[in-house]
């Protein structure tokens, strides 16, 4: 919400909704820190059934949030709360297609930690995580689609990255274990160290 208030420059103001208070409590003193919080409303709700009226927002989009419960009751309150012409996007993690780790590994050690699902966690029952985001977007009606899969690099440094290595450590043998650390070692030395993790995106229109 931070990224999109300075990205817009206050030429509109901003809602976001989550269920969970602390995040919100967070979300709230993070936005007055950067200066930011006459841009953004933040409110308490379920991404399933959206606090906001019909035709409510010009824009509206979901990152990463309808892999945790029903998609398409989701994908239907964002079409809902979305005005006629305006736009709907949506981003989820790529569960169904393998990270890209840039690493010196063997072949068999590489194609286990690049497999499907070894990062960036799992999908709920109900969930999207997958190519089917396209699918729906069309089934919602949606006009104008645009589909396209992103990869998102992280490198040393980032709180992410330390994550992604303890999913991929949890899964690997000692040798494995020993392999793996060796070559993180002599990538980061040489300055070509990252994981990108896969997402699908789509934006659609709300026909007028």
């Amino acid at each position: 919400m931070r990224e999109l208030a300075r990205r817009t420059g206050g030429a509109n103001r901003l809602t976001g909704v989550d269920q969970n208070l602390y995040l919100l409590r967070e979300a709230r003193a993070l936005a007055r820190r950067e200066g930011l919080a006459d841009r953004i409303d933040l409110r308490e709700g379920s991404a399933e059934a959206l606090p906001l009226p019909e035709g409510f927002t010009d824009v509206a989009l979901c990152c990463t949030v309808a892999e945790e419960g029903d998609a398409d009751r989701m994908f239907g309150e964002l079409v809902r709360i979305t005005k006629p012409g305006g736009r709907v996007g949506v981003i989820v993690r790529a569960i169904d297609r393998g990270c890209w780790i840039n690493l010196p590994l063997d072949a068999a050690l590489k194609a286990k930690v690049e497999m499907p699902g070894m990062i960036g966690g799992g999908m709920s029952p109900g969930g999207c995580a997958d190519a089917s985001l396209y699918q729906r977007f069309h089934a919602l009606g949606l006009k104008e689609l645009r589909c396209f899969p992103q990869l998102v690099a992280v490198r040393p440094g980032s709180p992410r990255l330390a994550r992604y290595q303890q999913q991929i450590l949890a899964a690997l043998s000692l040798a494995e274990t020993e392999a793996w650390r060796r070559a993180v070692a002599q990538a980061e030395r040489d300055g070509t160290y990252f994981v990108a993790q896969p997402f699908h995106c789509a934006v659609g229109t709300k026909p007028a």
